[in-house]
């Protein structure tokens, strides 16, 4: 059971980006602030995908098969798949600021200078910091979880004041900040050392990273509820 219970979690970024995709086909919702969120989860779905059949294929001694399909992952006999880790978690500040952009649209100045000192951030760090290519972007991670947590507590907070809403929890996005605030709010700590704990500790990194797994199934579930309620 462990063992099963283990392969569940390594491709949970994969079948768990399905559900609210499947939710999305099926109810068609037509919000404008669901469009970010189709585009976040269509390349989080792809990129997962890539990085865990890769990942797969080496642990599985089938190796010739991720290079085969895959081989511009590839420098050398090296596979390099943290590249990927870290595009995603760029696209997704990127759509998720789009998102609060448009069911908070209070804030538009805040999170277009936010983003541009992101970008400037970003942009320093892989030139004169960290390889891209090479090494898994903790400081990325961190500052983006930091960013959207923060731009859920303005969403909280402009909620708060709005005395014509009776109960958030009918509110479509509602339910959808829930989920990214569970998901920034857990692994901000996890973000913060993981670079630390893979080079001290890369079995117990490994193990923690479980913990991202099992948040992420309920993100995707509390976006799944907001497209649902979006019908």
């Amino acid at each position: 059971m462990g063992k099963i219970l283990e392969q569940i979690l390594d491709w949970s970024e994969v079948w768990a980006t399905l559900i609210p995709l499947i939710v999305y086909i099926w109810v068609k919702p037509r919000a404008p602030w669901i469009r970010p969120l189709v585009i976040y989860l269509v390349i989080a779905l792809l990129l997962g995908f890539v990085i865990d059949f890769t990942w797969k294929s080496v642990k599985l001694n089938m190796e010739y098969l991720s290079k085969k399909i895959f081989s511009w992952l590839y420098i050398g006999e090296d596979l390099y798949t943290l590249v990927l880790y870290n595009v995603n978690s760029f696209l997704r500040l990127l759509l998720i600021t789009w998102f609060f952009y448009l069911v908070n649209p209070k804030y538009k100045r805040i999170y277009i200078i936010i983003t541009s000192l992101f970008l400037i951030a970003a942009f320093i760090n892989f030139w004169r910091f960290e390889s891209v290519v090479m090494s898994f972007s903790s400081s990325l991670f961190t500052v983006e979880a930091g960013i959207i947590l923060f731009y859920c507590l303005l969403y909280y907070y402009t909620v708060n004041m709005n005395e014509e809403i009776a109960s958030p929890l009918s509110m479509p996005s509602f339910w959808i900040v829930m989920g990214l605030t569970l998901y920034t709010a857990v692994n901000f700590l996890i973000f913060l050392f993981y670079n630390y704990l893979i080079n001290a500790e890369e079995k117990y990194a490994k193990n923690i990273w479980n913990v991202h797994n099992l948040i992420y199934i309920v993100l995707m579930t509390f976006i799944a509820i907001g497209f649902k309620k979006a019908k």
